[in-house]
């Protein structure tokens, strides 16, 4: 893949120095909107409200089908019942998702759309195929462990395929495909638990009263919302998976492969779920609960942790890259790609009041963008597009570098790459020796304002590198730009070479 030369710029400015503890509180630079036709912009707020439509219908719809199916009583307390585990699972969800969250409004689309779209598709064709079964009321075996896993699993796992398509340039991999499955699943969970509560409510309460019906939700809420509420977020997580997988290479196989055999994973721990439920009666359902749904949910739980671990690592590797261009100094590095750094810069930031916190963040979600697009570009996942999205990104750090109050540098290894900064295949500076951001070793000595702990890194500040055209003088201890021919003075950093 060939990548075209950046086009001409100034060079990158050195870090501003840091703030005392009793300077002035930092001004973020505010960087508006970059300019958009008005016609995108009408297209855009077109298209926003047709979804909102389209959703408010779907949900009157399933409203109105799951209120006729379970009475006034049923729906109410199915409801109540229902709400119990949603706010949990989501905010489990959104904790795995703390590098770089997802947009609010995609967020709440994937809840939605499990919640209205996915089960009125469902709840169609699952009625229709038990009414060909002769198979009524609220279905059968055959229909529940055959017709419902894949239907139900096309209905949530489509909506991660439409955003991964929509949201190409963001979607960055597994963990967005999980945040959204998720997102989906417990939608789908709610309105399914509505259903379910409703109806043995309705048909408990008929025949010995409303505390007979109390305590059948009651048990169905322990069965459903207690030991499994995680079921069908965990089954569509493996469609995510596979399309996760997809957003990452580039071999037509497995963009086409991955999403297939991740759906059929689903379908299978699905149908497999029904089966337990419907075949297996007391002791022979907990154990295929023990057995079966535990460990592949504490599977599952894993590897979001170790994906998690590894996005932190991947964002750490790919801003070095940019340390070595001059464009990030190294003790930045950890306050973006691990979460006790992301703390750190944060806490301090708001000793500086609201406006300095914020720029912190937005520094942050700045870097860890640019970190998800060089990883893109190092992949070749995307088009030449992406050196002009590059541009942009850096030329918003460097402006927003100025606002943010740096704290101390922390010392957190575990954001360093591979092999340790200069080791093998790494990407950042050489490893500091002894004395080193004390005034010794290799690097300068260049004392923040107000001394160590009073804002600012307390030590020296790493400078850029030399061998490069338009750039600051070369400082002890530093490598020089990369080998071969360097880009035009101030060009925006490191892109693979024409191939």
């Amino acid at each position: 893949m060939s990548y075209p030369s950046p086009g001409p710029a100034g060079p990158p400015q050195p870090a501003a120095p840091a703030y005392p503890g009793g300077g002035q509180q930092p001004q973020p630079n505010v960087l508006g909107d970059h300019p958009v036709p008005g016609q995108r912009r009408n297209r855009q707020v077109l298209i926003g409200i047709v979804v909102v439509v389209l959703m408010a219908i779907a949900g009157l719809a399933i409203c109105a089908i799951v209120a006729d199916s379970t009475g006034a009583g049923g729906f109410t307390w199915g409801m109540a019942f229902a709400m119990v585990p949603v706010i949990p699972v989501i905010g489990l969800y959104l904790w795995l998702d703390r590098y770089e969250p997802e947009p609010t409004r995609y967020i709440l689309f994937a809840l939605c759309w499990g919640a209205f779209i996915a089960t009125l598709v469902a709840i169609f064709i699952n009625t229709e195929v038990a009414k060909q079964l002769a198979e009524t009321g609220a279905g059968g075996d055959r229909s529940a462990i055959f017709v419902a896993p894949p239907v139900e699993e096309f209905a949530k796992g489509s909506v991660i395929l439409l955003l991964a398509l929509v949201r190409r340039k963001e979607f960055d991999g597994i963990i967005d495909g999980l945040v959204y499955a998720g997102m989906v699943g417990v939608g789908f969970a709610f309105t399914e638990n509505i259903l379910y509560y409703g109806r043995i409510f309705s048909e408990l309460s008929n025949e010995g009263g409303s505390n007979a019906g109390l305590q059948g939700v009651l048990v169905l809420f322990i069965l459903r919302g207690v030991m499994s509420p995680f079921a069908h977020p965990l089954f569509t997580s493996f469609t995510a998976i596979g399309i996760g997988i997809a957003v990452r290479h580039r071999s037509t196989a497995v963009r086409f492969l991955a999403p297939v055999v991740g759906f059929l994973a689903a379908v299978l721990a699905h149908a497999a779920w029904n089966a337990s439920a419907s075949w297996a009666e007391g002791t022979g359902f907990l154990l295929a609960y023990f057995l079966l749904m535990v460990p592949i949910f504490v599977g599952m739980v894993i590897f979001a942790l170790v994906l998690r671990s590894r996005e932190g690592k991947m964002i750490a590797s790919r801003l070095y890259d940019y340390v070595r261009f001059g464009w990030l100094v190294a003790p930045e590095v950890p306050l973006i790609a691990t979460m006790r750094g992301r703390k750190a810069l944060r806490q301090n930031a708001r000793r500086y009041g609201g406006q300095a916190e914020a720029a912190a963040k937005a520094f942050q979600a700045n870097a860890t963008d640019l970190a998800y697009l060089r990883d893109k570009i190092v992949r070749q996942v995307i088009g030449p597009e992406a050196l002009t999205d590059e541009k942009r990104l850096l030329d918003e750090l460097r402006a927003r570098r100025a606002s943010v109050p740096f704290p101390p540098m922390p010392a957190f290894p575990q954001a360093m790459p591979p092999g340790g900064p200069g080791g093998p295949g790494a990407y950042g500076p050489p490893q500091p020796g002894p004395g080193d951001w004390q005034g010794g070793g290799g690097v300068q000595d260049v004392p923040a304002p107000g001394g160590p702990g009073q804002g600012g890194y307390g030590g020296p500040q790493p400078g850029y590198p030399s061998g490069q055209p338009g750039y600051p003088a070369s400082q002890p201890g530093y490598p020089p730009g990369p080998p071969g021919p360097q880009g035009s003075p101030g060009g925006y950093g490191p892109y693979p070479p024409s191939q």
